[in-house]
């Protein structure tokens, strides 16, 4: 799939799963013009106060080092335009026609994401409202609590049929057509990571935008739920994690040490009955 890629970190038995160990907006550029079918970005949000050590009450670690999560430490707007021009100038020249791209972020940074896909050419489809039900509070009571995440859906280019599976998640919402607000609880996980995507996420986004059989892309792999769920749902994909101890995870969750993948979308799911 890469033209000069290097060996990859990990790849399962079939080799339908390839983890690549290194930094993404060096890496993107081995692999070769419209080769992916669907891009799953979750990139730093760059909104972390440096150093502190915060006190959590969600069910996970009692607390939280943000000195250990310093790729999100806070940075200039300058240095995030940079940032997401680089990576997603990349992902414009690696998606095949029709093919979208799901781009997950905070109030920090979704915005810079925003403006960079639509300088770069991308349509925006929509804005996907991401409301985790048992979300925290403000530990500190100085803001309001924040329970939502914002995602961007853009297809590549303004041109041609865009890749939706638009009947299949209709079916899988009641046969009702739906909605940008996905509500979900989030639930505990075996290992350590400070922003793990909650399947349910990943299994509507893969199932709305790809096929079985077509390759799916991960720039920043984090505890690797892209490709977790994508070999579940019959998918291949490619990851990539800068983080050496995450891609150890990753490895050890594909491998099934937390546990095996488990279908939650069908006619049933996790979703909220209120999408509907």
């Amino acid at each position: 799939m890469g033209k000069n890629s290097a060996d990859p970190y990990y790849c399962d038995v079939k080799e339908n799963l390839k983890l690549f160990y290194g930094d993404s907006l060096v890496l993107l550029k081995d692999f070769s013009n419209a080769s992916i079918d669907m891009v799953f970005a979750d990139p730093p949000y760059f909104g972390n106060q440096s150093g502190l050590v915060m006190k959590r009450v969600d069910g996970h670690a009692d607390t939280f080092d943000t000195q250990k999560a310093q790729w999100a430490y806070s940075k200039s707007l300058n240095y995030q335009f940079e940032f997401h021009y680089t990576w997603l100038k990349e992902i414009k020249r690696l998606l095949k026609p029709g093919c979208t791209i799901w781009v997950t972020g905070t109030y920090h940074s979704i915005g810079v994401a925003n403006v960079v896909l639509q300088d770069l050419g991308f349509k925006i489809l929509n804005d996907v409202i991401l409301h985790k039900r048992n979300a925290p509070p403000n530990f500190l009571g100085s803001c309001f609590r924040a329970v939502t995440e914002t995602m961007l859906w853009a297809k590549k280019d303004y041109y041609g049929k865009t890749k939706f599976n638009y009947k299949l998640m209709k079916e899988l919402n009641g046969g009702v057509q739906m909605k940008n607000l996905w509500e979900y609880w989030a639930k505990k996980n075996g290992f350590r990571h400070p922003a793990t995507k909650q399947p349910i996420i990943l299994e509507y986004s893969i199932l709305a935008g790809s096929n079985e059989n077509d390759l799916i892309l991960d720039p920043f792999a984090g505890s690797g739920t892209t490709g977790f769920v994508a070999r579940g749902l019959g998918r291949k994909c490619i990851m990539i994690e800068k983080e050496l101890n995450y891609c150890q995870i990753i490895q050890e969750r594909i491998e099934g040490k937390y546990g095996e993948f488990k279908r939650k979308t069908r006619i049933e799911s996790d979703v909220s009955k209120t999408t509907a």
